[in-house]
């Protein structure tokens, strides 16, 4: 990497900085707007020696009054190929990598490499996704939300923290249909609006930067709570978020075992999967699977040989991976 004498010299005087760590480090960032964007320009311009962009979307001019890297001339193009070439301008000695495609397109090895992944994105599904591939690679998450003149982050170091699926905390979008579920595209699914000022998105990613820049230099991160931002009386709330023993995600009773959950043998799958999606919060459709075979809706437990203590896995498109449940057969 090729070095500019003096560009990073205000920041090397705080105590306990470290560059060249940050020149050796890579940020996976999911999502390029309102958010990302601006996380991605603090990034690059500390000299973060490596950001991946992953953003499926093109600008549309109702981005322009919170997303700053972009312009008018800059309307239907990939948002991530655009910030990246105006973050290449602002450091050309960073690498900047962009991915014009969904989460799930994106190859595992972008994830794996990464030492911390931001979540910049605008669905719960989505996030939901990404959190579930944070933990099971066991990468640190910086998460941030925004609604009008609220915001929240929360910081998730898998088996540490809780996980996004711990905190009993969900958006009110969360028990709305999806706009973008992360193996979709955009353009064939109907999208809310939801309200957004720059200065929101100002003060959020700002707090998300800090905290990814944070975990990069072993400082220690915001790992306990909740943080909640008001726009309106400029206050900043904690909550303390505890894990969740019974987690489907970061567990440690479901990492080892799998899930306990309770199953009738008279009932059908259909009817078994109507009961996941309603108590485990799971996205249409799902797919049980039995001892590698898929178990068509129309079967009864009872005929499909299962057993108390044997494993079950259900596919949801909203988890990186399949949930482990352990049925207990009644």
């Amino acid at each position: 990497m090729k070095e500019v004498e003096g560009r990073y010299h205000r920041q090397e005087l705080l105590e306990g900085w470290n560059q060249e760590k940050l020149n050796q480090s890579t940020v996976l960032l999911a999502g390029v707007g309102a958010l990302g964007s601006m996380v991605a320009v603090s990034l690059a311009l500390m000299g973060v020696g490596k950001i991946i962009l992953v953003d499926m979307d093109t600008i549309e001019l109702s981005n322009l009054n919170r997303q700053l890297l972009f312009t008018e001339k800059d309307i239907g193009e990939f948002k991530a190929k655009v910030a990246a070439e105006k973050l290449r301008e602002m450091n050309p000695n960073i690498y900047i990598v962009d991915r014009n495609e969904s989460l799930i397109s994106v190859p595992h090895k972008y994830y794996e490499e990464s030492d911390v992944i931001v979540d910049g994105l605008d669905t719960f599904e989505a996030r939901r996704w990404l959190n579930s591939v944070s933990v099971s690679l066991n990468k640190p998450l910086v998460h941030g939300g925004m609604y009008g003149w609220y915001g929240n982050i929360q910081v998730i170091i898998p088996t540490v923290t809780p996980c996004l699926e711990c905190q009993p905390l969900l958006p009110r979008e969360r028990f709305q249909k999806s706009c973008t579920p992360p193996g979709k595209k955009r353009e064939k699914v109907e999208q809310p609006t939801f309200p957004g000022i720059s200065t929101i998105s100002a003060v959020l990613s700002g707090i998300q930067a800090q905290e990814t820049l944070k975990i990069l230099l072993n400082l220690s991160p915001l790992i306990d709570n909740y943080l909640f931002y008001d726009g309106l009386s400029q206050c900043f709330t904690t909550i303390k978020l505890e894990r969740n023993p019974k987690c489907i995600i970061c567990s440690d009773k479901y990492r080892l075992e799998g899930i306990e959950y309770a199953i009738d043998k008279q009932e059908t799958i259909k009817e078994l999967k109507d009961r996941l999606i309603a108590t485990l919060g799971l996205v249409e459709p799902i797919r049980v699977v039995h001892k590698t075979r898929f178990i068509e809706e129309d079967i009864k437990v009872e005929d499909m040989g299962l057993s108390s203590g044997e494993l079950l896995f259900v596919y949801d498109k909203s988890l990186g991976k399949p949930l482990k449940l352990r049925a207990k057969i009644s």
